[in-house]
């Protein structure tokens, strides 16, 4: 089966009519992502799939609470009249003895007044069949049957669910009872209930009835107030769930209206006195800077025409002394040479050498001016070589310092100059305030409701064993009839036959049952020999893990993280002993994992759970970094994204980042 198509009319937060194609593209990327924030309506995409496909037979928890009338005045629209209604089209392909149809169903309902109408529409491979719109209740089991469809269709409350072990045995069981055909074995245990009661009633002498009848009047009575109970309870959890939304709503218009930043007021004032302290020192290193040898900067291109100078005046001092000591060095030579009988022009020409040279350092003694007159041309080297490199080092980071730090308290300043004042945002706050108190008033009138709805139960149940016991006895006390008598054994032997059937049905799959979820939790959990054996109590239906050691592991020892992964690979392997190619629809589906255990389920989980997944997520379950990981399997992605302002949804196409 494949869902290839969603079209939704005034449906929850869709006003107009919105389509939603889910076919996958190719083999190679079954996931269908769409995203969305909180109440922009992921969980009515995956109600809208169940509520075309069962209507009123919905399961309970996709209705929550109230008559299925009410289930769908509270699916229209708010903007849209009643009168107007709303609907849902759904196409698939599914295989029915050996070939492929293709599925059109469209679900519609409006108020017609006080009650609501409701018109159901099927076509089968683009014709209208009637006949099958009639039955499509006992059609759809045939290829999807309800018992089985929390097994492909659910969302992270029902992962959470059945990681705690004590509420997953029921879970577990009603999986198990439609996956093995087992829910016949329970009607019929129901029925025989029925027919021994039906007898055991029957046999009761006449001065025995008026007390049966006084505490079935009594059951009846307790299971009105149990209804009542419960339906007040609803309304409670109703209004929580209005005054939740109020919460939401007032804080978002006080923190819009800057209430965020009133409230953070303290602490960005601080920052801005920390900042204007760093600037502040920051200045003063500057001055020091500038009052040391950092102003000599202005005037380095001077500073080194004066070195260059004074090295100038240096050599002509030491040409100066050269040219006297060389005058009575050069007549002492030249007499020595004549001395030595020297040929005449050899002396003549050396004679004409040391003139020249002479004359030569007395024009560059004569061409230089003594303009410095420095004697320490060492100390002015150093300077410009070592000192003011530093200087220049020290101010540019003083400099660059203060520029962010000026950045900074800008900042800081202008946050502060969006502060509103308080007396502006006292009316949002005191409506946040009032909705906050609502709220609590709404929590502990449901906690009230709740508590009676469980003494209701008690009660019930209470007068339930005392009208079965007022049975039993006056069964025992008065079977007189043989025919009855037998009857009612043989109802308790066919009960407990039916028992021993249901308990060896289920060992006999089990085994395999067990296998394939011990496979997929391979698959799923990062401790590879973390849990080396699961297995399935057939009669309590609970779960027993065995640890790597070979010693039993408390499902309680597992992390959280490890217990929902666990949950994962229940359905999932439950999913797999169904041996029916379904599609998986999964609404928040990551909840409170870790980053390794949501990419196990990225990369393990999604790509591997189905031939089509459609995932509907937030943008902190799947964010950019788990996206980037199942892109490669994502053929299809799409972002509901809600408009206040005509406080609808809209379906674009792509992923938040895309």
């Amino acid at each position: 089966m494949i869902i290839n198509r969603l079209a939704l009319h005034n449906v929850g937060t869709f006003a107009g009519r919105h389509v939603l194609d889910l076919t996958p593209p190719s083999e190679a990327k079954p996931v269908v992502l769409v995203g969305g924030l909180n109440g922009a309506g992921k969980t009515t995409i995956l109600e809208s799939i169940q509520l075309a496909l069962y209507g009123a037979l919905i399961h309970a928890s996709a209705r929550r609470t109230g008559s299925y009338e009410n289930y769908l005045r509270g699916l229209v629209h708010r903007g849209v009249p009643l009168s107007e209604g709303a609907s849902i089209e759904l196409t698939f392909t599914a295989h029915q003895e050996g070939a492929e149809h293709t599925y059109w169903i469209r679900r519609s309902w409006k108020s017609t007044g006080a009650s609501i109408r409701e018109i159901l529409l099927v076509s089968v491979d683009g014709r209208h069949n009637q006949s099958l719109t009639a039955t499509w209740n006992e059609h759809v089991e045939t290829f999807l049957p309800r018992g089985i469809a929390g097994l492909f269709f659910f969302d992270g409350e029902q992962i959470e669910a059945l990681a705690d072990m004590e509420r997953s045995r029921q879970v577990l069981g009603s999986a198990l009872a439609a996956l093995l055909g087992l829910d016949l074995v329970d009607r019929l245990t129901t029925d025989l209930v029925v027919l021994r009661r039906r007898h055991r009633g029957q046999q009761v002498p006449e001065e025995l009835r008026q007390a049966i009848e006084e505490k079935q009047q009594l059951v009846t009575a307790h299971r009105h107030a149990e209804e009542a109970s419960a339906e007040a309870e609803a309304a409670r959890r109703t209004e929580v769930e209005r005054c939740e939304k109020l919460v939401h709503e007032t804080t978002e218009a006080y923190r819009a209206a800057g209430g965020g930043l009133l409230e953070q007021h303290e602490a960005i004032e601080s920052t801005a006195s920390m900042v204007r302290a760093g600037v502040a020192q920051c200045e003063d290193e500057i001055r020091h800077e500038l009052g040391e040898s950092t102003p000599l900067l202005q005037v380095e291109g001077l500073l080194s025409r004066l070195v260059e100078q004074a090295r100038a005046e240096d050599e002509v001092r030491r040409d100066a002394l050269v040219i006297e000591a060389f005058s009575s060095r050069d007549d002492l030579l030249l007499e020595r040479l004549r001395d030595a009988k020297v040929e005449v022009g050899a002396i003549q020409a050396i004679e004409q050498f040391l003139t020249e040279d002479r004359e030569q350092r007395r024009s560059s003694v004569a061409s230089t001016d003594n303009v410095t007159g420095l004697t320490n041309l060492p100390a002015l080297q150093g300077l410009l070589a070592t000192t003011m490199p530093e200087a220049r080092k020290r101010l540019k980071s003083a400099l660059e310092r203060r520029a962010r730090l000026k950045a900074e308290l800008d900042q800081a300043e202008r946050m502060l100059g969006a502060i509103p004042e308080p007396e502006a945002l006292a009316p949002l706050r005191q409506a946040r305030e009032e909705a906050r108190d609502a709220l609590l008033r709404a929590e502990a009138a449901l906690a009230l409701a709740a508590e009676m709805l469980q003494t209701a139960r008690a009660d019930r149940a209470k007068a339930h064993a005392a009208y079965e016991t007022a049975l039993d006895k006056a069964a025992q006390a008065n079977l007189a009839v043989d025919d009855d008598r037998r009857l009612v054994e043989h109802v308790e032997k066919v009960r407990d036959t039916l028992e021993r059937l249901r308990v060896a049905a289920t060992k006999r799959h089990l085994d395999r049952i067990s296998e394939l979820i011990l496979e997929a939790l391979g698959a799923l959990l990062r401790k590879e020999k973390l849990i080396t054996d699961v297995r399935i109590d057939p009669e309590t239906h609970t779960v027993a893990l065995t640890g790597a050691d070979g010693h039993p592991l408390p499902a309680n020892d597992l992390s959280a993280g490890e217990r929902q992964l666990l949950a994962v690979a229940l359905l999932w392997g439950l999913a797999r002993a169904a041996g029916q190619p379904l599609p998986v629809v999964i609404d928040t589906p990551l909840g409170r994992l870790d980053g390794s255990h949501r990419q196990h389920l990225l990369e393990r989980y999604f790509p591997q759970a189905s031939h089509q997944v459609v995932l509907l997520s937030t943008d902190t379950e799947i964010d950019e970094e788990a996206f980037d990981r199942i892109a490669l399997y994502v053929g299809r992605a799409y972002h509901l994204k809600f408009d206040p302002a005509t406080n609808a949804t809209n379906i674009e196409d792509g992923y938040f980042w895309e």
